[in-house]
């Protein structure tokens, strides 16, 4: 049991924090050492905590909702590692859950409380590094680099990068490979440095080793470790500032308009082109000012456009006018002016060997400011500063744009050969790229997700079984499974990595205009919720479902539960205690608009191929005439965040750098393959996978989908072998 206490509640504007500890049993209280909003009207929560520790950060709107006094209180962040004696993060809100939390400018209040998840079970932790950046730099423009994670173990879960505590998106593209017993993974990430303000900006990246790949029935446990790199400081230095989105999913269908900002460091003349995936630009505005507002309701000049991916890209061009100046008349009806409040005085850093003023309160508690000049100063006097002390240029970190002091004090571009800007003028790089904003129009679809990691009973996890065959319930015969043909109990070992995969796959899909309708983990969803017709699963277009699963297998295997076939087996969790699902007990499939198209079954055997020929034969069906296609495994599968990055990716978008996406069926083949082609799995490790559908829809994509006619088909392909 966790017990939690109250250390302290702070009030900040109208927002309410109550802070809370917690703590495992005989380990010392966690305490908040900080709670901050920032400009952006997020909250920073800064707390003692213990290396090598695991945390959750849980949050509530308002307390004492239960109906017995207590708060229902809800999940920010989970696995959440430790940065050492202090650690900080950002509420911005998490789209990424199901239902989602907002950002907390949304509401009137917020209350957290922060739960020690405990220790690591693997002690060999990994180690991640952000490369090719420079601490204490200065950025312009997109921002492109490196984060690699590298571990002795044979997994690696990707990495995630945050700014100032706040998670970006996956890496735009990932590589894994191996040099001796040492396992690497360097991810390409790009920000738009346009999107925040200007000022130092906190980057960090935290990463995910395990064990092993992935755990059979009977196998041994999966051990996880988490890193967190050191922090960089990086100075943001635009004309073109902070721009924003009003909706973090735009669909124009249910009455949305998507308003796009930005600010501008000096009056400014500026044209907005949004521009569809095959780069063609559908639509523009423009106006001047040191800001801009512009409302779009998704469609080109009044015609309605197709549902898609839609990048939005600012010109900025300085215009000599005076910041304050009020705009009129024309195509300014789309800008708008910044009231400027007054101004108070702030306490401001500037690093060792940096010419970079930055507010104090963007380095946390713990950080090493030894060194560091602080004083007190209004933002005016500070801009004031730094124009007279600033050099001439400012190298960007990446080449194209570099940027110099105007004779107003602030910034603005210097001239970057070849870079497509000149003195006193910025072309954004495209928008959004930071979330929680996606670049779609309209709604693509539905998915949903349902785990279970099998987290009870320590490192083995629950057991199950056996399983009655179905013939004689008073004297009870059981099937025969797996390999071994056992008739006997087995127990299934932890998968925490289901995890990880489950939120890779779903911020992929976010990004690309999906909506999650469930993100379920271990006992928030039953048994009962697979079985039937009214599984979960048949409100959403896509379901994937990660679990363990088995076949019947020898001369036991017939399951007179279904009509004598034999079949495959999956277990589901409830509390300590464990059972066999039958697939024969499933009914996927939905109708109308919302209804169940594709699932996916993330387990070892869910489609073997003699028991799928078995069940068919029999006439046994886990699904309706409404369902597409199953993807699964013919044999054991294996755990692995990139295979599921780059199946989402892949049917979305495509697999290189222009818009070609995949069928169902190939991106899920190619997918796997990419992913595993270069991971030290065991020797004589074999995976092939398959694919069960409607003759109709074997070549079903997103982007178009055929009816079923009502010949099943079965098809496979070994996507690994050494």
């Amino acid at each position: 049991m966790k017990a939690t206490k109250t250390i302290g509640r702070l009030t900040l504007g109208c927002m309410l924090a109550l802070c809370l500890t917690s703590k495992l049993q005989a380990q010392t209280n966690l305490q908040f050492t900080a709670v901050a909003a920032t400009d952006e009207q997020a909250i920073r929560l800064t707390w003692a905590s213990t290396n090598h520790e695991l945390y959750q950060i849980q949050y509530a709107n308002a307390l004492a909702t239960n109906a017995d006094g207590t708060t229902a209180w809800q999940s920010l962040y989970d696995g959440y590692p430790s940065q050492g004696t202090n650690t900080f993060v950002g509420d911005f809100g998490n789209y990424n859950f199901a239902p989602q939390v907002t950002h907390p400018k949304y509401n009137a209040m917020r209350f957290y409380r922060i739960l020690d998840e405990g220790q690591d079970s693997l002690t060999d932790e990994p180690t991640v590094t952000i490369d090719s950046l420079t601490n204490n730099s200065a950025a312009t423009g997109e921002l492109t680099f490196t984060v690699t994670a590298a571990t002795d173990q044979p997994g690696l879960h990707g990495t995630i990068l945050y700014v100032d505590g706040q998670e970006m998106r996956p890496p735009d593209n990932v590589t894994n490979y191996t040099i001796g017993s040492t396992n690497y993974e360097t991810d390409t990430y790009s920000i738009n440095t346009c999107e925040w303000l200007n000022r130092t900006h906190i980057l960090f990246a935290t990463t995910e080793a395990a064990s092993q790949y992935s755990s059979q029935m009977n196998g041994g446990a999966v051990l996880t470790g988490h890193t967190v790199s050191p922090f960089v400081s990086i100075l943001f230095s635009n004309l073109i500032e902070e721009i924003s989105f009003s909706q973090p999913s735009f669909d124009p269908s249910s009455g949305q308009t998507q308003q796009v900002s930005a600010v501008f460091a000096n009056n400014s003349d500026w044209t907005l082109n949004i521009v569809d995936v095959y780069s063609n630009v559908v639509q523009t505005a423009s106006g001047s000012g040191t800001s801009m507002l512009y409302n779009w309701d998704g469609t080109s000049n009044g015609t309605n456009l197709p549902s898609g991916l839609y990048f939005y890209y600012i010109n900025a061009e300085t215009n000599g006018e005076s910041s304050d100046a009020m705009l009129s008349g024309g195509s300014s009806s789309f800008a708008r002016s910044l009231a400027v409040p007054a101004e108070s005085s702030e306490v401001w850093a500037v690093a060792p060997d940096s010419e970079n003023v930055v507010p104090f309160a963007l380095y946390p508690p713990g950080f090493d400011t030894n060194g560091f000049t602080i004083f007190i100063a209004t933002p005016s006097e500070v801009k004031s500063l730094t124009a007279a002390a600033r050099p001439e240029s400012t190298v960007a970190m990446r080449s194209g744009v570099s940027f110099a002091a105007d004779s107003g004090g602030g910034f603005a571009p210097a001239a970057a050969g070849g870079g497509g800007s000149s003195a006193g003028s910025q072309g954004s790089p495209s928008s959004p790229q930071r979330p929680p904003t996606n670049p779609v129009r309209g709604l693509v679809g539905s998915f949903g997700i349902a785990v279970d990691t099998y987290n009870t009973n320590g490192t083995n996890g629950p057991s199950v079984g056996p399983l009655n065959n179905g013939l004689n319930p008073s004297l009870p015969l059981y099937i025969s499974m797996d390999v071994d043909g056992s008739t006997g109990a087995r127990h299934n070992p932890p998968r925490p990595e289901h995890v990880a995969e489950a939120n890779q796959f779903e911020k992929m899909m976010q990004y690309y205009g999906w909506n999650n309708s469930f993100n379920k983990v271990d006992d928030q969803f039953s048994i009962n919720d697979l079985r039937g017709s009214g599984t979960i699963f048949n409100n959403v277009n896509m379901g994937v479902l990660m679990l363990h699963g088995t076949y019947g297998n020898g001369s036991s295997a017939i399951d007179y539960a279904a009509n004598m076939c034999k079949q495959m087996y999956f277990t589901v969790t409830s509390g300590g205690s464990a059972q066999y699902l039958r697939f024969s007990e499933m009914n996927l499939g939905g109708s109308g608009t919302n209804g169940l198209k594709w699932m996916v079954i993330d387990a070892c055997h869910s489609l073997q191929h003699n028991n799928w020929s078995s069940m068919k034969n029999k006439g046994i069906k886990p699904y309706n005439s409404n369902l597409h296609l199953i993807l699964g495994g013919d044999t054991v599968t294996w755990t692995s965040t990139l295979k599921w990055y780059n199946f989402a990716r892949y049917l979305n978008y495509g697999r290189h750098n222009f818009y070609s996406p995949y069928t169902i069926r190939d991106g899920y083949y190619q997918a796997n393959t990419d992913a595993f082609q270069n991971a030290p799995l065991p020797p004589s490790t074999v995976i092939t996978l398959a694919v069960a559908g409607d003759s109709a829809c074997l070549d079903d994509s997103f982007q178009t989908s055929t009816p079923p006619s009502g010949s099943w088909q079965y098809d496979s392909l070994e996507v690994f072998s050494n």
